[in-house]
């Protein structure tokens, strides 16, 4: 028998061994056998137990290679020790895929990493895939399929949908599929990919794209872990016009705390993640009922385009729309009252006159002459990207009437997404069997809103000019025999490389009589060191010298404090810059984050930029159309936009030189894990932007 694909043998596998199945069915290692059957599995089942020779009366076999057939998939229920010996054997036996539950691995500490390198390295070697570690296992309803350890599917039934799962965690599963089934959504392909020691969420969701089963996909994330092949399942799934929602831990600091703890997640900037799922068309959502409820409103859709962000709002009660519509205030969604000619069309049809964002129709809504007209009106309106339907107490007692109206209407034409203020169930199943976004709280249907709203096509590829790299890498190559990290002069000296304007500078040691400068008073006095990043701190900063003989005093009492704070320190002399002044001062960063690969963060400047938190982030590179946008983002450049009549700054200069820095993301070798321009100054509008001070640190020199 030829070894099938990884996908076909996961998903629909021709036979399963099930190696360390217990004989007890309501033990976690027994209730894959049980599911299986119980589900309606319809290929051989090898229990492999060396200690019975029957397990939950069905043949036992003493090892993979005993079994009387070729095998596709193998689940690993053996404990951690055992698990080496298990890989080996699935891999000598041409297994094609194994999906391991057991834990003690990545997430274990250095011992677990080492395990978990070696299955890897056994399985690759022998060709073998692997699930896991920490995996509770696959299921595919359309097979059917229930090879997992999960609790939860001891369900008698298994709602069939068309929305694939995959999770870092694999007790989630249960928790979508069995509150999916009260609700009646159903899903298709659901796996827990545990640790992704060798098959990651991204290469089995490239592997799911063109499934002719799935619609969308949702994802549970504690990491990224294998951030290309992420960005390849995005394209993929984004070609074949299937979108994916994601809800990823780490918000918190806890949150990021327990991903780690978990399953040995990498921990990054939660911003970076945001910006990375936002580069790749990911829709994220923060509450976990929406990850179950928002698939409706985005399957057969594109993301919505022009700058039409604003939502429309009717209801049978104001007060529960109100509870929405205050969400969406605060996650930065526009409700605004329909435009006269809206109004006008809507008194025609006998909606009361309405002053206000939200269109109140009372218990006359109720009624299907009232509210479909309505509804028509609303989806027709130009003024609104998606309209909101709340529903009161019929959704509870009149399911068949409250959702008739909503369910005639042309969803193809704009998106609906309805809330319940009631517990309103038998209404959320016909709102899910007619592909409706149903929301039973306010928070989720909000989430669910402003996700979508966000929701864009990921922007053409942006990068710099071969020289522009080329001429950046052999200064960096430079600097680097001189140390990880640059000294301030280093770095502007990569910024300008860059195409980014810098201040004029001179240095002279502080010992010796200031030099004649090439520039005029006043001039800033830093202290020159690649071990004193923030200068300040130190006392090594000094502003507005008006003299030559006050340059003299400052430098010395400059090196004096460094000194005296960083006794250590390699001090290289006093940097000397003019007085550079305009509209504004703004921080532009880039890292290497650990999930999201490359960054750039741009916001407010100075002293006080880790106090703000105002700031936007993307990945890297950005083009000067999306360094725009991040401009935009920040809620404290409104002075460099004129505000209050006060002349505005050169936004223009600014977004190129947030794309110029993004630039570095071409860099491979030597790799800039961190770059900085703190204060970037910016001139008024058509004067351009002027680097001061910046930092750079740089990935180890490899050997």
């Amino acid at each position: 028998m030829q070894r099938p694909s990884f996908a076909d043998a996961l998903f629909n596998p021709r036979a399963i061994a099930l190696i360390g199945v217990s004989d007890d069915a309501g033990k976690t290692a027994g209730r894959p056998l049980r599911f299986l059957r119980k589900h309606g599995y319809a290929g051989p089942i090898y229990p492999i137990n060396p200690n019975r020779s029957a397990v939950q009366g069905e043949r036992a076999y003493a090892g993979v290679g005993e079994a009387p057939g070729p095998i596709d998939h193998a689940y690993i229920l053996v404990n951690t020790p055992a698990v080496e010996a298990a890989v080996a054997a699935c891999a000598e036996a041409g297994v094609a895929v194994a999906t391991i539950l057991a834990s003690g691995f990545a997430e274990a500490g250095d011992a677990g990493r080492e395990r978990q390198r070696k299955i890897v390295e056994i399985a690759r070697g022998g060709g073998l895939r692997l699930v896991g570690p920490n995996s509770l296992g696959v299921i595919n309803t359309w097979a059917p399929l229930a090879l997992t350890a999960n609790a939860a599917f001891a369900a008698d039934t298994l709602p069939r949908g068309r929305l694939a799962v995959l999770s870092q965690s694999g007790s989630l599963i249960g928790t979508l599929v069995s509150r999916g089934a009260a609700r009646g959504i159903g899903f298709g392909k659901l796996i827990s990919v545990g640790n992704e020691a060798d098959l990651s969420v991204g290469e089995i969701g490239a592997a799911l794209a063109e499934d002719p089963d799935t619609d969308a996909f949702l994802l549970f994330l504690e990491t990224i872990r294998a951030r290309d092949e992420m960005a390849r399942f995005a394209a993929l799934a984004r070609r074949a016009a299937k979108p994916i929602i994601a809800y990823k831990l780490g918000r918190s600091e806890v949150g990021q705390a327990l991903a780690v703890s978990h399953t040995g997640a990498m921990v990054g900037s939660d911003a970076a993640v945001d910006a990375f799922l936002r580069r790749h068309g990911i829709l994220r959502v923060d509450h976990l009922e929406t990850l179950l409820e928002a698939a409706p409103l985005v399957v057969g859709r594109n993301p919505p385009t022009g700058r039409n962000r604003r939502v429309g709002v009717i209801a049978t009660t104001g007060g529960g729309a109100a509870t929405v519509v205050d969400r969406l205030g605060l996650l930065g969604v526009e409700v605004t009252p329909p435009s006269a000619d809206t109004l006008a069309k809507l008194r025609a049809v006998n909606v009361p006159p309405q002053s206000g964002p939200i269109i109140d129709v009372t218990l006359a809504g109720t009624r299907y002459d009232v509210m479909r007209p309505a509804l028509d009106i609303l989806i027709d309106a130009p003024e609104f990207a998606l309209v909101l339907v709340t529903i009161g107490s019929s959704a509870q007692f009149n399911p068949e009437l409250a959702v008739k109206p909503i369910v005639d209407c042309a969803r193809e034409k704009k998106p609906l997404a309805v809330f319940l203020t009631p517990q309103a169930d038998e209404t959320l199943r016909l709102l899910a069997q007619h592909g409706i976004a149903a929301f039973r709280t306010p928070e989720a249907c909000a989430d669910a809103i402003a996700a979508y709203l966000a929701w864009h096509e990921p922007p053409p590829a942006s990068g710099a000019r071969p020289e522009t790299i080329t001429r950046a890498a052999a200064l960096l190559r430079a600097a680097q025999a001189q140390g990880e990290v640059l000294d301030e002069r280093q770095s502007l000296a990569l910024f300008e490389a860059l195409g980014i304007p810098v201040a004029r500078s001179h240095v002279f040691d502080a010992a010796a009589p200031p030099p004649a400068l090439p520039f005029p008073f006043p001039v800033a006095a830093k202290v020159l060191s690649p071990d004193i990043i923030h200068k300040t701190d130190a006392g090594g900063v000094a502003l507005e010298i008006a003299t030559a003989s006050d340059l003299g005093e400052q430098a010395r009492a400059l090196v004096a404090a460094a000194r005296s704070r960083h006794p250590a320190a390699r001090i290289e002399g006093v940097l000397v810059q003019p007085m550079e002044r305009g509209i504004a001062e703004v921080l532009v960063g880039y890292h290497l984050d650990a999930q999201a690969g490359p960054v750039v963060t741009v916001g407010m400047g100075g002293t006080l930029a880790e106090i703000y938190r105002d700031y936007a982030v993307r990945t890297a590179p950005v083009s000067a159309a999306e360094a725009a946008e991040m401009i935009a983002d920040v809620r404290g450049f409104a002075v460099l936009r004129g505000h209050r009549g006060k002349p505005p700054g050169d936004v223009d200069a600014l977004a190129e030189a947030i794309a110029a820095l993004s630039t570095l993301a071409g860099l491979s070798e030597p790799a800039v894990l961190e770059a900085e321009i703190n204060p970037l100054i910016v001139r008024p509008a058509g004067k351009g932007v002027v680097a001061v001070d910046g930092v750079v640190r740089l990935a180890p020199a490899q050997r």
